[in-house]
């Protein structure tokens, strides 16, 4: 058996007030709720609906992708929080069209295409951009590579791979 496999996981940077936010986002809420139980009603209201904000604030605030490539197959998925795992996207690379570093001038005939972005969006990654066939079409996603994910494709497909 000879299959390649490669799994890499990429982490987004986290908002550097987020915590901040989150504390005066549930302090403003308890005051509102309790300022709202002698009022009005909806005081009360408001102040359950920024506890709710905070919450699903705080569960965004900490995102990973974890990319497994497994013999000519990227499945990409979504960790939040390091503790809720969705998967993202399954591609069949057979189908890859080209592979090139972001904002490289070989994919700008694909300028068309719908992008989704499974990178960590930094200017410290090393994002690739890939044209491949998916669930919709033709899409390209954006992802952060290293040199051992890389070699694995460009085995896979040596001519749709440009790392220029």
């Amino acid at each position: 058996m000879n299959d390649t496999y490669v799994e890499l996981l990429v982490k987004k940077p986290e908002l550097k007030a987020a915590s901040a936010l989150h504390s005066i986002m549930i302090g403003l809420g308890a005051v509102l709720f309790i300022i709202g139980l002698f009022t009005n009603f909806l005081i009360t209201l408001s102040g359950l609906m920024l506890w709710g904000g905070a919450y699903v604030f705080i569960q965004n605030a900490c995102i990973e992708f974890e990319y497994l490539y497994l013999d000519k197959e990227l499945s990409i998925d979504k960790i939040k929080n390091q503790s809720k795992r969705k998967k993202a996207a399954s591609y069949n690379l057979a189908t890859m069209e080209i592979m090139a570093k972001k904002g490289s001038h070989r994919l700008d005939s694909y300028n068309n295409l719908k992008v989704k972005d499974f990178s960590s969006e930094t200017d410290e990654g090393n994002a690739f951009e890939l044209v491949v066939e998916g669930t919709q079409g033709r899409e390209r996603i954006i992802i952060d590579t290293n040199e051992e994910l890389i070699k694995a494709i460009r085995m896979a497909a040596p001519r749709k791979v440009f790392t220029d």
